[in-house]
């Protein structure tokens, strides 16, 4: 276990699935497989799709609103459901809750009508983690959100979306508020909640960072005395005219 005062090592994660034996051929048999689902099944329904597809540039459908829409073919319902996961996917208890309020607002003569073939079945499975060491330790915000920009998906899953169902050790977010980092963590831990894909997160924590690194640069300069800025000046124009006349390297 990582103290919060000391560096927080970052970790990846990988899956072992398996079917939990559960299935559900309409809506009916769909809510009971939710009552009795273990944390990890509904864990896996509800967020695994933004590993399974880090790079999506719109939102993924998780699994239960994905299978209600285009096999069922029930196009509120589904819509519903996807509303429960974007915003009660906090905890077990929380998402369970909300998916069965979901379908509970369908009748029972309907849910029992509104199935498909086996072979269209929903298969419920079961996600155990495997959490392995990165070699990458970090001492303070700046060396995390660099941790992060060039860590893999599995990292960013772990630390921001599987942690917080399953705590074990300090949470990234607790880490951070420990240091005075109230903002970087609600903003990681706000995107991360609201389904967001891990490289849409990346692009817009790289673009946060470099606006803020150039936000301090304009302070730090508007303080400054006329000489630091003049020399501030005279260092950009030497970079900029060393690079311009920076040989071209052979063909």
């Amino acid at each position: 276990m990582t103290p919060l005062s000391s560096g927080y090592e970052l970790r990846s994660v990988v899956h072992l699935v398996r079917p939990t034996g559960a299935r559900a051929q309409n809506l009916e048999e769909l809510r009971a497989g939710i009552v009795d689902a273990p944390d990890r099944s509904l864990f896996f329904h509800a967020r695994h799709h933004q590993l399974r597809h880090p790079a999506s540039e719109e939102p993924v459908h998780d699994d239960f609103s994905a299978w209600v829409n285009g096999v069922v073919q029930d196009r509120e319902t589904a819509e519903r459901i996807s509303f429960a996961v974007q915003n009660r996917a906090e905890s077990p208890e929380s998402l369970r809750g909300a998916l069965l309020d979901a379908l509970l607002q369908v009748p029972e003569s309907e849910r029992l009508s509104r199935g498909t073939q086996p072979e269209s079945e929903f298969v419920f499975l079961l996600a155990e983690s495997v959490p392995l060491p990165t070699g990458v330790t970090v001492a303070t915000a700046r060396e995390l959100v660099h941790g992060l920009i060039a860590a893999d998906a599995s990292v960013w899953f772990f630390h921001l979306i599987e942690q917080p169902w399953f705590p074990e050790g300090p949470l990234l977010g607790d880490w951070l508020i420990a240091r005075g980092e109230e903002r970087l963590a609600a903003w990681l831990i706000v995107g991360a909640a609201s389904g967001q894909p891990i490289e849409v997160m990346r692009r817009r924590l790289l673009r946060r960072w470099r606006q803020g690194r150039i936000s301090r640069r304009v302070s730090e300069a508007a303080g400054a005395s006329d000489e630091v800025r003049r020399e501030a000046g005279r260092s950009t124009v030497a970079r900029l005219v060393r690079r311009i006349h920076k040989p071209e390297p052979p063909a």
